[in-house]
């Protein structure tokens, strides 16, 4: 197996990155850890394909060819256990433009779109940007993990909204919903009749390796690679939707919105589904060791939480708003640039990206403990 390098450092500063050049650092040293890219190299496979269309030459409108389809098959059947046909595929250029094309399909301004938070934010924002009602229900600290509160699940099903967006693994709450909770969010949802929209970007990110990834096959559910193997900037996704008209309604909604996926994005996808899976196994323990460090110290700070995570490298974070004020201004005027809870619906809380080689990690770590210990 080839020995990867994640404790390598690459500066990303002027390569256009949305999260190392973002405009508001200016001329400061700010270590940026608030968007869901990884700072390591990809995988030798990835590279090889890369150069392979570059050398090509031609950068053309490309299709979607049938090995494509055939390995994500394969994958969603070995991995997730779920047996679906090629014709339920629809390839897309990323998941949040899915959200939106699906909400604008199944939702109205009468019944509008659910979802639980926290939550990732295009999730709740979806909403606003079709101008549909938004219907929400908390998710909650039970046995040391994020979960549903099922009756206020429940409760907001009966308001009558037509579609449910859920994300598992859960983004910020980094859970792997179990299958009875699976089989509990299936039985409501069908009882109000309400579409699930469901996204498993994070599935192959499981920071607890005893725990399993139940996929909700769903009415539409959305897979990617993208995250797991650190392409996300090249898009590229597939929606799985069983019922054929469930399936065209989609597919209407994107039609003059949705560009082609690029021949990078197509070859990458493929070695990302057919490649060994030595990078992936080589990430998983480091991201576990990162967790680890961080989850140890976060809960030796005062007014500082932090639940272990089952899945995904976005450590939420919780914080007492009396001992610490404005905890992510405060650490981003100490140069680390963290999300704050408010972007998730989700309160006095900050996100943490930990994908990132170890030492920046410990950076970010000092400097969190140096806000902390100032406001004592």
């Amino acid at each position: 197996m080839k020995i990867y390098d994640f404790d390598q450092v690459i500066d990303r500063k002027n390569t256009f990155s949305f999260k190392w050049d973002n405009v508001s650092y200016g001329e400061r040293e700010v270590l940026p850890m608030p968007v869901a890219d990884m700072d390591f190299p990809v995988a030798d496979e990835i590279l090889a394909v890369l150069s392979k269309v570059t050398d090509h030459k031609i950068l053309g409108y490309s299709i979607v060819p049938e090995s494509l389809q055939v390995a994500a098959q394969k994958k969603i059947f070995s991995d997730y256990g779920w047996d679906t046909k090629l014709e339920w595929q629809v390839w897309i250029p990323g998941i949040v433009p899915g959200i939106t094309a699906a909400c604008a399909a199944f939702s109205t301004p009468s019944d509008g779109i659910l979802t639980a938070v926290p939550v990732y934010h295009p999730f709740h924002l979806v909403a606003g940007w079709l101008n549909h009602p938004l219907h929400t229900f908390p998710m909650v600290e039970v046995a040391g993990r994020w979960t549903f509160d099922f009756k206020a699940f429940e409760a907001a099903l009966q308001k009558g909204p037509k579609v449910f967006l859920f994300c598992n693994p859960h983004n910020p709450g980094g859970t792997v919903f179990t299958a009875e909770e699976i089989t509990e969010i299936k039985l409501l949802c069908k009882k109000y009749d309400c579409l699930i929209i469901s996204d498993e970007i994070h599935a192959d990110l499981k920071i607890n390796p005893v725990v399993n990834h139940t996929c909700i096959q769903s009415e539409i559910t959305f897979f990617a690679t993208s995250k797991a193997y650190n392409t996300a900037g090249l898009g590229g996704a597939v929606a799985i939707i069983p019922d054929a008209a469930t399936r065209m309604a989609f597919q209407k909604k994107t039609l003059g919105f949705f560009p082609m996926l690029s021949r990078h994005s197509i070859e990458v996808m493929l070695a990302t589904y057919t490649m060994s899976t030595d990078w992936l196994n080589a990430l998983l323990p480091y991201l576990r060791s990162n967790h680890a460090i961080l989850l140890n110290r976060m809960n030796q700070l005062p007014g500082i939480t932090m639940l272990p995570l089952e899945a995904t490298y976005l450590a939420w974070i919780g914080f007492d708003a009396k001992m610490h004020g404005d905890f992510q201004k405060r650490l981003f005027d100490n140069g680390l640039h963290v999300l704050r809870g408010d972007q998730f619906l989700g309160g006095d809380f900050i996100r943490l990206n930990f994908a990132c080689p170890q030492i920046s990690l410990l950076k970010a770590i000092d400097i969190i403990e140096k806000v902390v210990h100032a406001s004592d």
